[in-house]
């Protein structure tokens, strides 16, 4: 199996490449980047929230979290001209 577009155009420009990779997996600041605090406060959230299918574990705009519909908390998230919080 070849390889897809994407893969294609990052080989092809190593400087969007590395941009990608600084904005979304690694370095101070990352996409990914957080906290074992962080990631074991989420997790404890989740635990405790049990969201089912369909569902994700949001954090609202007072700070607190809840369960949400998957898609509705996905859009929530200022993409395009949606606003966060919305």
């Amino acid at each position: 199996m070849g390889l897809g577009k994407t893969a294609k155009f990052y080989r092809s420009n190593p400087a969007s490449a590395q941009k990608h990779s600084d904005t979304n997996n690694s370095g101070k600041g990352g996409k990914f980047a957080h906290t074992k605090e962080y990631k074991r406060k989420h997790a404890q959230a989740r635990k405790r929230l049990k969201p089912g299918p369909g569902n994700d574990a949001s954090t609202g705009p007072n700070g607190k979290m809840t369960i949400k519909n998957s898609g509705d908390n996905r859009a929530a998230n200022g993409q395009g001209n949606n606003p966060r919080y919305a």
